[in-house]
């Protein structure tokens, strides 16, 4: 005797054991593979912008062995020294200027405010308030 198989309607067997075992594994092995797949492309990711950071520490180690190397030079210190520390050589004079002369502005600073430093400070924060809340010449009519 043969045995029972269920039949559809078209006459052919429906699922059967076996296609349906199959099935199961295939979906038990997809699901055990889809987290390590998705850390697998995660770490790539993370990889790649380790590379690039790295590759930019390596830039900036360069530059500052440039850096270095233009420190070891004696004329380039002493004219880091002139510019950043205002040092002058025994011989010359040096100078410093307190406070500029007066621009063609007159009395008052840009825009109308007042020369920094003059008047109190609430007086300074006020016209700098008023300044604000005036048309600029350009854009008068």
């Amino acid at each position: 005797m043969r045995p029972r198989t269920a039949r559809g309607s078209g006459g052919r067997p429906s699922v059967t054991g076996r296609a349906a075992v199959l099935a199961l594994v295939l979906a038990v092995l997809l699901v055990s593979y889809a987290y390590p797949l998705r850390a697998l492309f995660e770490q790539h990711g993370e990889r790649a912008e380790l590379e690039q950071e790295a590759e930019e520490l390596r830039e900036r180690v360069d530059e500052l062995e440039t850096e270095l190397e233009l420190w070891e030079d004696p004329s380039y210190v002493a004219l880091q020294a002139r510019q950043r520390l205002g040092f002058v050589m025994p011989d010359e004079q040096g100078y410093v200027v307190i406070r500029p002369e007066k621009d063609e502005e007159g009395e008052t600073g840009p825009e109308g405010l007042p020369p920094a430093g003059e008047g109190t400070w609430y007086e300074r924060l006020w016209s700098s308030v008023e300044a604000a809340d005036e048309i600029p010449p350009e854009e008068l009519p």
